[in-house]
């Protein structure tokens, strides 16, 4: 197995062309990049939950680790939004038990 790095860091707009383009390793490298970086917090996050939704169990592990991170970053998320909607994803997606856990523990942690 070889390992690939990637720099996860993209401009705003940058990202919302990632998105755009729905490609999944792009809409995860995207995801992965507003997590880390993206400075408008709301936006993040929006973008964020709407990534929950996908049918691509991938795409919605980016999407929960990125709250994670918005959360740590940022100190502050939508709670009355988020934590329904990671509670939803447990029973559509129980593979992401773990990772949901991790980011309900940086939520609880830092925001």
């Amino acid at each position: 197995m070889s390992l690939i790095y990637q720099d996860p860091s993209l401009s705003h707009d940058e990202a919302i062309r990632h998105l755009a383009s729905d490609l999944e390793e792009n809409v995860i490298c995207a995801l992965v990049s507003i997590g880390l970086n993206e400075t408008d917090r709301a936006w993040a996050q929006d973008t964020c939950l709407k990534y929950l939704t996908n049918k691509t169990e991938a795409i919605v592990a980016s999407a929960v680790t990125a709250l994670g991170h918005i959360a740590r970053r940022h100190g502050e998320l939508d709670i009355k939004t988020v934590l329904p909607a990671l509670e939803n994803l447990q029973s559509r997606f129980p593979a992401l038990k773990g990772i949901i856990e991790d980011t309900l523990d940086d939520i609880d942690t830092f925001a």
